[in-house]
């Protein structure tokens, strides 16, 4: 029974070693957050484009990523809020690259500018700010993305809000 023992806890201590030495860690607060900060407000970020919805999908995109790590919770109205992440959207084009046939599009470049900042509610004092914040990207789009006018538009936006929380998320915690 011992050596079972013995056996076990090597094995234990060695898959240990080798999970924390590939760079895997718990999710913890960063070193900079005070622990009092437990929510953050995410308003819709200004949209000085012509996409009509890219503001909006882009907070609730960083509204769902935040809720993921259960650190700062999202909360609904700024008052509640100890932290608030605001940003603008600058500038954003999507430009078809290849097609199947005429008007099915296949693959889309996106290039997108904007800026954000985390600012602590109660003082008004900037925790995080990136000035100019940009992302090149293209994204093959589904055969179901057919539409009308401008088919996979809506599909490349969606897939651009969801790599863009990540980078906002990664950047905040880990700089």
């Amino acid at each position: 029974m011992s050596f079972l023992f013995q056996k076990n806890w090597l094995i234990l201590l060695f898959l240990s070693f080798l999970i924390f030495s590939c760079g895997y860690s718990i999710q913890e607060r960063p070193s900079y957050f005070k622990s009092s900060w437990k929510t953050i407000y995410i308003p819709p970020f200004k949209n000085y484009t012509q996409e009509p919805e890219i503001g909006e999908r882009l907070a609730y995109a960083l509204r769902h990523k935040f809720s993921q790590g259960k650190i700062l919770i999202p909360v609904a109205r700024e008052e509640e809020a100890d932290l608030i992440l605001k940003g603008e959207i600058t500038k954003i084009y999507i430009e078809p690259i290849a097609y199947e046939v005429f008007l099915q599009t296949k693959e889309r470049k996106v290039h997108f500018e904007g800026r954000f900042q985390l600012v602590e509610r109660i003082t008004g004092e900037k925790i995080h700010e990136n000035k100019k914040f940009t992302r090149f990207e293209t994204y093959r789009v589904s055969e179901k993305a057919v539409g009308p006018l401008d088919p996979g538009k809506k599909e490349a936006l969606l897939k651009l809000c969801e790599d863009l929380s990540e980078l906002i998320f990664q950047e905040i915690w880990f700089r």
